[in-house]
């Protein structure tokens, strides 16, 4: 009777132990997760990078402290290709090529960097293209009570038109790659961004980033 007892108290003690093993386990996947709206802060500061990054290339007007965010439509309106920096003239107009290594700081510690090639193939007439890959990487970037890392990184491909030496709308920005985040969530995810600017005073972000639709204004 006493041995009965004893068998019974152990299959409890057991079964409880499971459940609450099972139980932590399932919390701790949710927990990981990035909230709505810590998805979209970190868009948006990558988006604000990538400003900051093309308005030092070009010597362009942004705000000097990050944490005013420069408006990427803007940025790219005031573009113009011109032969007294980073250009070489060719037989039917001139071919420019601009570094980008530009790092910041982030709005609650760390730094955010963005780094590549921007190349400009323009005619006589001041018509052409430009492309450029830049590649963004946060580095123990605090974002919306987040520390944010490349993993390894966020690529961000730009395609856009010259008419007169004059930005053609619109204008497509692509955005992927990956980041680590923690330390409450934690986790590592995805991005897959479009910036779409319509007009000199248009910007608009559509896509998911660490699993959550993101939208917006850039």
């Amino acid at each position: 009777m006493f041995r009965m007892k004893g068998h019974t108290s152990l299959c409890l003690i057991v079964v409880a132990a499971v459940l609450s093993i099972l139980c932590c386990g399932c919390g701790s996947s949710s927990s990981n997760n990035m909230s709505q709206a810590q998805a979209q802060a970190v868009t948006a500061e990558v988006s604000q990078a990538v400003a900051q990054a093309l308005a030092s290339a070009f010597s362009l007007n942004a705000p000097a402290e990050r944490t005013v965010r420069p408006s990427l439509s803007t940025v790219v309106r005031d573009i113009r290709p011109n032969s007294a920096s980073g250009c070489t003239p060719t037989a039917n107009g001139e071919d420019c090529n601009w570094p980008i290594a530009d790092s910041g700081p982030c709005p609650q510690g760390g730094t955010i960097a963005v780094t590549g090639d921007i190349d400009t193939t323009l005619d006589n007439s001041g018509d052409g293209s430009l492309n450029s890959q830049l590649t963004v990487t946060p580095a123990n970037c605090g974002v919306s009570s987040l520390v944010i890392n490349g993993d390894p990184s966020i690529g961000v491909g730009l395609n856009m038109s010259f008419t007169n030496s004059a930005p053609v709308f619109p204008i497509t920005f692509s955005e992927s790659g990956s980041i680590s985040y923690g330390p409450s969530p934690s986790g590592s995810c995805k991005f897959n961004v479009t910036y779409t600017i319509t007009s000199a005073t248009s910007c608009t972000i559509a896509g998911t980033a660490c699993g959550r639709s993101v939208n917006g204004s850039c």
